[in-house]
This record gives C-alpha cells, sequence and structure tokens, in this order.
C-alpha cells in the first residue's frame, strides 16, 4: 500500500511537472459570459489591453525574460443571439483580405493562407516579413483568425529572427484554445 501510494504521488509530481513545462491553463473571461481558456507556455506572462471605445479587449503575451516578442489575441463575441457564429469561409475571406492589405509592406510577394484546425473550429492564418522594421519593430507577423466555440479569435504573432519556437507555441496554444460557460 505504501508502495502503492509512493508512486502515485510521484506519477502526480510527474504529470504537474509535465503540465507545468507545456503550458499554464489560464481562464479570460468574455463580456458575454463565457470564457477564452489558454494554456500558456510558463515562459510568457500576459497583460489584458481593455479595448478602446467599445472594442474587445486584447490579451497580450510577452516573455517574462530575454529576446522581445509579443504575441496579440482578441475574441470577439457576438453581439447579440441572432447574429450568427462565423464560417469558415468567412474566417478565411476575413484572413485574406488582410493579407492582401499587407502585401505592399511584406518581402513576399504573394501571402498565402494557411488552414489550421483548432480544438473547436477551422482557423486561418498568413505569415509575412516586413519589408524595412524601424528600429525597435518586429521584422515576422503571423496574423490570422479562429473559431474557438462561438468566439472568433483574432491574432498576431510579432517576431524576430530566432525566434520560431514562439510562432510555433503560439499557434500550439491558439489549436488548443477553448470557450467555457461562465
Amino acid at each position: 500500500m505504501m508502495t502503492t501510494l509512493k508512486w502515485f504521488a510521484f506519477a502526480v509530481a510527474g504529470i504537474s511537472v509535465a503540465l507545468a513545462a507545456d503550458g499554464a491553463r489560464k481562464v479570460y473571461p468574455v463580456p458575454d459570459k463565457t470564457s477564452l481558456e489558454l494554456s500558456v507556455p510558463t515562459a510568457w506572462k500576459d497583460e489584458v489591453r481593455e479595448g478602446d471605445r467599445g472594442m474587445p479587449p486584447t490579451i497580450v503575451f510577452a516573455p517574462r525574460e530575454g529576446q522581445t516578442f509579443q504575441v496579440l489575441v482578441t475574441p470577439i463575441w457576438r453581439p447579440r443571439p441572432d447574429v450568427p457564429v462565423p464560417t469558415a469561409e468567412q474566417i478565411r475571406d476575413s484572413v485574406q483580405r488582410v493579407a492582401d492589405q499587407m502585401k505592399t509592406q511584406a518581402v513576399e510577394k504573394e501571402l498565402p493562407v494557411v488552414e489550421f484546425k483548432g480544438a473547436t473550429g477551422p482557423g486561418y492564418y498568413f505569415s509575412a516579413t516586413d519589408k524595412a522594421p524601424a528600429p525597435n519593430e518586429f521584422k515576422y507577423l503571423t496574423q490570422g483568425m479562429l473559431l474557438v466555440g462561438e468566439l472568433a479569435v483574432t491574432f498576431s504573432i510579432l517576431t524576430n529572427d530566432g525566434q520560431e519556437k514562439v510562432r510555433d507555441d503560439a499557434l500550439a496554444m491558439l489549436k488548443a484554445a477553448t470557450q467555457t460557460r461562465l
């Protein structure tokens, strides 16, 4: 019995360490009486910035230490129950419009829209390299939208050279995002 309890305690400790290494599950309340749940990498800090003039709040992630980056996540809720949840086609079209607008500032001549699957819905994004980033600005942008339950979640991942893992971690966090009722 004692051996079983020690094994169980060791297993629970191991699971806790593994979860902490992967990320902490954080809950961000949304005004529609739901919440956006994200598994945030433990090396990241977060700040919720209230939107101006009725705009939704944005969750801003940055490193706790080291080379700077920003991941901006904005959950957009339906203003009324009779407003339909966006379709995959509407989300893709929205991301495509932004990608088309960004072409003039990007090194790339084409900015293909990439589809990915989230835990509860489809998502799309594109990546671009800034032609002429100003000092203290970011060189790389990955931007898109993902359906999380009934939330349309927009995101921007801003990085510099050598930060591909940040982009991968941010996309993994978004793919695993869920919406819950409060």
